[in-house]
């Protein structure tokens, strides 16, 4: 089951400081929708598909999707809410890390919702807060085609600033992390595409150790950020350290655990 909230106040959305984005209609069906979703973005007019660069939102049909026009070759990017993971026997450290007993997270840096949609798999009642209002719209729109399954989990959906947002949403067990910084390891592999575009809508994530102190203080169990292995913590030890080859999940107790 997946619950989408609707509401008929505007919402403000958040700004960033990040690329500039334009968006085109890919077929002549999908114009309406296009300029609506301008209009909600302030994205301006819509762009002519044989002349638009830089960044850009398509709309179509099947749905949306992010694109870098100044690679042409490029594919875009969609969210694929159908997408599994498989950690291996003995290696799902986000199990772990979840600890027992957790009914509810909030995924405070939801981006693109790979890791909400794999808790709602897990069974877990998730709000999943994104900052990026492209990026929610979509992960919104992901969202409602979703389908868990026999799995019990909710998706709930929030755009906004998770520094403000996290106090104003239910209580959650797990506050979970997963926060972005300027890439200093010049051997370090290149990050994938969502990403890469995620970190070109952002720009610059300087605020991830305040979003890691307001969350410690709303979670009702453990807060979770998730880490390159070789990177410092995010703002003093954590209670608990789950490493795996690439990653790990830092884990700070705040109440039960």
């Amino acid at each position: 089951m997946v619950f989408i909230p609707t509401s008929g106040k505007s919402q403000k959305l958040p700004s960033l400081s990040g690329e500039t984005v334009s968006i085109v209609a890919v077929h002549s069906q999908a114009v309406p929708r296009a300029k609506a979703l301008s209009l909600q973005l302030g994205l301006g007019k819509l762009c002519d598909i044989d002349t638009a660069s830089g960044l850009v939102l398509e709309v179509s049909q099947s749905g949306l999707g992010l694109r870098d026009y100044a690679q042409r070759r490029s594919r875009t990017l969609t969210i694929d809410s159908a997408r599994r993971r498989y950690p291996g026997s003995g290696r799902d450290l986000l199990s772990r890390a979840l600890g027992r007993n957790c009914q509810s997270v909030i995924d405070a840096t939801a981006g693109f919702g790979s890791d909400a949609f794999d808790f709602v798999r897990r069974g877990k009642q998730v709000c999943a807060i994104e900052r990026v209002a492209i990026v929610a719209i979509m992960l919104k729109e992901a969202a409602a085609d979703f389908s868990s399954g026999r799995e019990k989990g909710n998706l709930h959906v929030v755009c906004g600033d998770a520094i403000d947002e996290i106090g104003a949403q239910a209580a959650a067990d797990i506050i979970f992390l997963d926060p972005m910084f300027p890439d200093r390891d010049r051997q370090s592999a290149r990050p994938r595409k969502a990403q890469q575009i995620l970190r070109r809508l952002t720009g610059e994530d300087l605020d991830a150790g305040e979003l890691l102190r307001v969350a410690r203080q709303h979670a009702g169990r453990r807060v979770i950020v998730k880490r390159p292995r070789t990177a410092p913590p995010l703002d003093g030890e954590p209670d608990i350290s789950h490493k795996g080859r690439s990653v790990r999940y830092d884990v700070y107790l705040t109440g039960g655990t």
